[in-house]
């Protein structure tokens, strides 16, 4: 009877340890966009996939078809989407996207984070939903954007995995 009360504890123990061990929504973000930042400064990933008019790093378990144009691509991880927007109209050091978001005033941004090198503007943003429970992840170079919806979960995950796709994006002419 003992040994079965102190394996409980211990259950019990263990289980709310783990549960201390998950991030918040607000860690979650804060480490996405500094992952983000580092992914942007590394350097890319070796394109791996040839669609449409571009050359990109797909991880695996990522698959990726053309959306309604050469412009619009659509990665999809189980039940995850993700929209890869590719203007090659725009440069490198463009800041389109980055300004026309923080000009939305609907838009709820909890985080954002500019990113620069010599030749190049990148931001990543976390924008919140009126539900409090879904966010908008955005990452950005230049006239390549991808964007997500995400639960308040993998939000870290997400933005890393999604700094490494853009980054990555070659337009092939």
């Amino acid at each position: 009877m003992k040994r079965k009360w102190l394996h409980g504890l211990a259950i019990t123990a263990l289980a709310f340890s783990l549960a201390g061990c998950g991030k918040s929504v607000q860690e979650q973000i804060e480490v996405g966009v500094a992952s983000a930042e580092t992914i942007f400064q590394e350097g890319a990933e070796v394109p791996n996939t040839t669609i449409g008019s571009i050359e990109v790093f797909v991880p695996k378990s990522y698959t990726v078809e053309q959306g309604a144009n050469e412009m619009n691509y659509i990665l999809t991880k189980d039940k995850d989407s993700y929209i890869l927007f590719v203007n090659t109209n725009e440069q490198e050091d463009s800041k389109l996207h980055y300004d026309n978001l923080m000009a939305d005033q609907t838009k709820n941004v909890v985080k954002s984070q500019e990113m620069e090198s010599d030749e190049e503007f990148g931001f990543s943003a976390v924008v919140q939903h009126e539900d409090d429970k879904h966010y908008e992840l955005i990452v950005s170079i230049g006239g390549i954007k991808m964007t997500t919806i995400s639960e308040d979960r993998k939000i870290e995950d997400k933005l890393n995995t999604m700094m490494q796709i853009v980054r990555s994006v070659n337009i092939v002419k």
